[in-house]
C-alpha cells in the first residue's frame, strides 16, 4: 500500500456536509467495547451491520480538489518478477507537484499519497458476498511520526453497460512493475454516493518494506459500494490466476475489533 490543481476552499472541495457529521448516541445501541477491543488487530476483518457500536467518532473532513495528476503503477513487490503475486496491485500515485489532497480525522492531518485495488475485496459485510474490487485511499500522518488512515470503497459492478472513474485506473493498466502518466483524475467520483462509514483499528494488508504488517491503521470503510464496468473488473481480476489474486484473507482475531458506525 503509495497534481496540480486549483486551490479550492474547504467548503467547494468537500462538497457535502456527512464527513463532518459526528456520531451521537440514541437509546437503541448496543454496547461498546463489552466484546471487542479498541486495540489494533489484524486487517482485513468482516463487519456484522447489526452489532455496531454507535458512540462518537472523531470528525472526518475530505479535502479533495476536484481533479489531480499522478502516474498509474501495476507495483511489482517480492517476489520480484513473473507472473502477479498476491502482494502486487494496480495503483494511482499521487503526483508531487502542488498541494495533496487530505483528510482531518480528529483535526489530524493524513495526505493521501495512493488509491490502489484488491480483487476480490478484502472486507466483507455479514450476510453478503464478496464484492469483486475494493479500493484502498491510504493516507500517510502528516506529523508526529508514522501512521495511515484508510478509506476504503467496495466496488460492484455497473448495471448499465457505463464506466466509472475506477476504470480510468485499472482498465488498461502498464505491465507488472512500470507505471504511465495520467491526468484529471476526479477522486470525489471515486467514492460511493452514501456517505455512512464503519470505522475501526487495524492493520494494513501487504506487507510493508520491513515484511510485516504495520499496525496502527485507521479504518474507515463505507459501508455503500461505488459502481465500476463490466470490462474494467474483469480486466482487473484476469491480471492474476483464476482463483487467485491479491486479496489478504479475513483475519480471526480473539477479540474482535469494536466497529464504530459513523452516519451520513
Amino acid at each position: 500500500m503509495l497534481p496540480r490543481f486549483a486551490v479550492l476552499s474547504t467548503a467547494a472541495v468537500i462538497g457535502f456536509a456527512p464527513f463532518a457529521v459526528p456520531v451521537h448516541g440514541t437509546s437503541h445501541q448496543p454496547p461498546c467495547g463489552r466484546a471487542g477491543t479498541g486495540t489494533a488487530v489484524q486487517s482485513p476483518v468482516e463487519i456484522d451491520r447489526s452489532a455496531v457500536c454507535r458512540r462518537a467518532t472523531p470528525k472526518l473532513v475530505i479535502h479533495y480538489p476536484s481533479s489531480v495528476d499522478g502516474k498509474i503503477v501495476f507495483q511489482d513487490k517480492a517476489p520480484i518478477g513473473g507472473r502477479p503475486s498476491e502482494h502486487d496491485d494496480i495503483r494511482f500515485v499521487i503526483g508531487g507537484e502542488g498541494a495533496r489532497p487530505y483528510i482531518t480525522l480528529g483535526g489530524e492531518r493524513y495526505d493521501l499519497a495512493n488509491v490502489h485495488f484488491h480483487g476480490h475485496a478484502e472486507h466483507r459485510f455479514a450476510g453478503e458476498p464478496f464484492a469483486p474490487v475494493e479500493a484502498h485511499f491510504v493516507h500517510e500522518k502528516a506529523a508526529g511520526g508514522r501512521g495511515y488512515a484508510v478509506l476504503s470503497v467496495l466496488l460492484d459492478r455497473r448495471g448499465d453497460g457505463r464506466t466509472s472513474e475506477h476504470d480510468r485506473l485499472f482498465t488498461s493498466p502498464p505491465a507488472l512493475g512500470t507505471s504511465r502518466n495520467i491526468r484529471n483524475i476526479h477522486l470525489r467520483e471515486l467514492l460511493p454516493a452514501e456517505r455512512t462509514t464503519y470505522r475501526y483499528t487495524g492493520s494494513l494488508t501487504t506487507p510493508d518494506e520491513e515484511g510485516t504488517y504495520f499496525q496502527p491503521v485507521k479504518w474507515i470503510v463505507f459501508g455503500q459500494r461505488a459502481k465500476a464496468g463490466r470490462k474494467g473488473l474483469q480486466t482487473f481480476r484476469s491480471l492474476w490466476p483464476a482463483g487467485e489474486g491479491n486479496a489478504r484473507e479475513l483475519q480471526p482475531n480473539t477479540p474482535p475489533p469494536t466497529i464504530y458506525r459513523s452516519p451520513a
